[in-house]
């Protein structure tokens, strides 16, 4: 049985919009997936991350229940990149209305293998029996994707940008993704300390409920916590 549970909500720090979207799709074998961070100096980064995700999307459906391996994620990928290209052409966008990050995933539900590749800031937490994070930082200034757009729609470019990026490739059966909002987490009011992290990602609380993570923000707030950025996670676990 597969049990997902996702949030998004937006942080302190932003007073209109959420700047952070996601995306997955679960098929009979695969779970495929992203969660897209737009660029706060950009130009409605809100839309940004919104487009990413919607391409996202568009790709995943095009292959129709073709995806079956992790290794898909490269070709996934790259189509991706392809179509955010030719939609940016389309309907005109400067660079400054394309800077999202996008850290993606493709889960194997019948093996459990797991691979993760990020384009920006994000982290990976990977829950086999003790917690495993995977983080990436790129201390507020990420390599977005838009930067080199124009250069990786062609093969050889895609490749040697796709070595440079990191990855997680690791078997499991208890996986969480989140934007690097989960790390802007202050204590607000209150004595007590609280491991957010562990919580969020490896607290079995309500697990099988897929609003499970909402439930956990709102304790995390009763706590005296806030985060002052936008925060997405998706968890997943496979029993």
């Amino acid at each position: 049985m597969i049990y997902i549970s996702t949030v998004s909500r937006r942080g302190s720090s932003h007073a209109d919009c959420n700047e952070d979207s996601f995306y997955y799709k679960q098929s009979d074998n695969v779970i495929t997936g992203g969660i897209f961070d737009g660029c706060s100096s950009g130009k409605d980064s809100y839309f940004a991350s919104k487009l990413f995700a919607n391409v996202f999307r568009k790709t995943i459906d095009e292959y129709a229940g073709g995806i079956t391996m992790t290794k898909d994620l490269k070709l996934i990928t790259h189509a991706f990149f392809k179509n955010l290209k030719k939609t940016a052409n389309y309907i005109g966008l400067i660079e400054e209305e394309t800077l999202s990050t996008a850290i993606l995933f493709l889960y194997e539900t019948e093996t459990g293998n797991l691979k993760v590749k990020f384009f920006g800031d994000g982290v990976a937490y990977v829950n086999n029996d003790e917690l495993k994070i995977y983080k990436i930082d790129e201390n507020n200034q990420p390599d977005y994707v838009a930067y080199s757009l124009n250069n990786i729609i062609e093969t050889e470019n895609f490749r040697k940008y796709w070595d440079l990026k990191k990855s997680v490739n690791i078997t499991t059966k208890d996986f969480s993704i989140s934007s690097d909002g989960i790390f802007s987490y202050k204590k607000s009011n209150g004595n007590e300390d609280f491991p957010v992290e562990t919580f969020l990602a490896q607290d079995n609380f309500l697990y099988k409920n897929p609003a499970s993570l909402k439930r956990k923000l709102n304790m995390i707030k009763n706590k005296g916590y806030d985060h002052y950025d936008d925060i997405t996670i998706i968890r997943i676990i496979n029993e």
